[in-house]
């Protein structure tokens, strides 16, 4: 049987028969969300954009399971901005995403009209959006198919608004790991992840002003978990056929999963390099300051 190619297989595991792989896997990503929500001041973003007197709309692309917007409720003020609604548009491939992710907006987020396709291929307005953002969203998208679907994007972006991405680095574990999976599992076939930094790149080509900084931290799986720790890994893959003793059979990925275990302390820490990218047609849109 032939492997299904990343794209393929990644829509397959967002659906509510992979639920239990996807909550586990939450049990350590969600943190990830977490960092990007205290990362900038979102709050005082967003009253920039509303004192203009219109009301916002903002696109969430490849919106998974709600993640950020549900930590952004969690970990900022945002929830209490009096008087303002934000107009939350959905795009995945995956229905069970797009339902998945409505489940989860409350105020300030009101649930907007939702899309079932790729990036790729949405039929987007022009300058419909205040806010446009892709967080952990964009790693199937192939190196080749970047310019295009971010041009999308951009032209759904309003002249004053701003975007957000955050993609990990290729030395980064999300990106890294997969690249050590393919080559040792996957006879080097398959497409590999696409990473911040050809996002970047694919911005600035498409004539974007773009301020990027990285975001550092560990991802810390407990001693004596070695289920979560498969299934964060089949995660992380997208494949939930390969084990995890298998994938310690194999280098250099077992080579890798060496490295990031403590011998100490028996947990595995995988190092997360992530490129925060904002984004605006002209630098003058009103983008989060850092917190």
């Amino acid at each position: 049987m032939t492997q299904a190619d990343t794209f393929t297989r990644s829509c397959e595991h967002w659906s509510d028969a992979r639920r239990a792989g996807m909550e586990a896997f939450y049990e350590l990503a969600r943190a990830d969300y977490r960092y990007l929500a205290e990362a900038y001041d979102w709050t005082g973003a967003f009253r920039s954009l509303a004192a203009r007197g219109a009301g916002l709309r903002l696109a969430d692309i490849a919106c998974g399971s709600g993640k950020f917007p549900e930590a952004l409720l969690a970990h900022t003020p945002l929830a209490g901005i009096e008087n303002q609604q934000v107009a939350y548009d959905l795009l995945d491939p995956s229905p069970f995403s797009l339902q998945e992710a409505r489940q989860v907006l409350a105020p300030p987020f009101r649930a907007g009209a939702g899309f079932c396709c790729t990036l790729q291929d949405w039929e987007a307005e022009a300058a419909r959006y205040d806010v446009v953002w892709a967080t952990h969203a964009l790693y199937c998208v192939p190196a080749e198919e970047l310019e295009p679907a971010l041009a999308v994007l951009c032209r759904a972006l309003s002249p004053e608004g701003f975007g957000f991405i955050a993609q990990g680095l290729r030395d980064g574990h999300y990106v890294g790991f997969y690249d050590h999976f393919r080559a040792s599992l996957r006879a080097g076939q398959g497409t590999p992840y696409s990473d911040g930094t050809q996002v970047e790149a694919a911005l600035r080509k498409a004539g974007m002003h773009v301020v990027s900084r990285e975001l550092r931290y560990t991802t810390v799986v407990p001693a004596g978990r070695e289920e979560l720790l498969e299934t964060y890994l089949q995660r992380c893959a997208f494949d939930d056929t390969v084990g995890l003793a298998e994938m310690t059979r194999h280098e250099p990925l077992a080579g890798y999963l060496d490295s990031c275990r403590d011998a100490a302390t028996g947990e595995h820490r995988f190092p997360q390099r992530v490129a925060m990218i904002l984004f605006s047609h002209s630098g003058s849109g009103h983008a989060p300051a850092e917190r």
